[in-house]
């Protein structure tokens, strides 16, 4: 039998800094004291734990699993809960947020949790990367290459990311894909083809502004390498929700995807890289999260 106990997950050695990390604990603590909530916290221990927690919190038939963390933390959490009925909360501590930008949900911690306990859960879509979950969104290619190099350094936010880009802009080479899609079949040379659920990496760079987590579909956008000219004002279009209109885009949706490339490269699934065959699938699986959402 569902119970309505709520279960939040830490994880003591998340990027988040250690002070933000014991504010957040607090803040909880004191909102749930205040409104007499049913809950505990639970601390994350080494990687790959929080899968098993939130494996645990299913099992026991748990309501409510909160998250605090970005899109990694949250792609950690969310593996177990595909296809479950045990609801995924999000309080934004990470990196980027996308997935937490995509959903309007807020930064400050008690406007958070506020939606965790009187807003919606609903039905999202995920993607499947082979044999991975992608939540928010993945790529290959250059957006690959970059998070391979973000994930290597030892500061995160912003300024780290926008290194990593440029970096890997001036040393990546674009690459012939096979992609295949509802039976059509065609060859590009892009910089990196997105595979978006949600409309953005994190940080509002909204690469796929027209994705919908709820429609169905997966949003495929490929990306040619954008000459060093153009780079500003493509940079202004994908911040202000326009990246559809850039002329080295073009975009499409599917339900089902497969990306074949020369050699094996690098995924990206929600932020972290992993290695893959020259072929790679995507496919759309509906309505498999139930994920708490602001009614406003």
């Amino acid at each position: 039998m569902k119970t309505d106990k709520t279960v939040f997950i830490l994880n003591p050695i998340s990027g988040i800094q250690k002070f933000r990390r014991k504010r957040i604990e607090r803040k909880i603590k004191k909102y749930i004291e205040k409104h007499d909530i049913e809950a505990e916290i639970w601390r994350s221990k080494y990687a790959g734990h929080t899968t098993d927690l939130v494996k645990k919190a299913v099992d026991l038939n748990i309501a409510r699993v909160v998250v605090a963390g970005g899109d990694g933390s949250i792609n950690e959490a969310a593996r177990s809960l595909v296809y479950a009925d045990t609801s995924l909360g999000i309080i934004p501590s990470g990196s980027g947020n996308g997935l937490a930008h995509y959903l309007k949900i807020p930064f400050n911690i008690k406007k958070a949790l506020d939606i965790i306990f009187t807003g919606t859960a609903k039905y999202a879509d995920v993607l499947k990367v082979n044999d991975k979950y992608a939540f928010s969104l993945a790529g290959i290619g250059l957006d690959a290459m970059v998070a391979k190099r973000y994930k290597s350094l030892q500061r995160r936010g912003f300024f780290t990311y926008l290194q990593s880009a440029i970096v890997e802009y001036f040393n990546y080479k674009p690459e012939r894909f096979i992609i295949k899609y509802d039976d059509k079949e065609l060859t590009e040379t892009c910089a990196f083809i997105v595979f978006a659920n949600s409309d953005q990496y994190g940080y509002n760079f909204r690469i796929a502004p027209q994705a919908d987590l709820f429609d169905g579909y997966i949003d495929v956008v490929m990306v040619k390498k954008i000459p060093i000219v153009s780079a500003p004002l493509s940079s202004i279009q994908i911040f202000t929700g326009r990246a559809d209109k850039i002329l080295y885009f073009s975009t499409f949706k599917t339900k089902k995807i497969e990306i074949i490339r020369d050699q094996k490269g690098v995924v990206n699934i929600d932020g972290d890289p992993y290695e893959t065959e020259i072929s790679t699938t995507v496919e759309v699986i509906e309505k498999a999260l139930k994920i708490i959402v602001s009614n406003e």
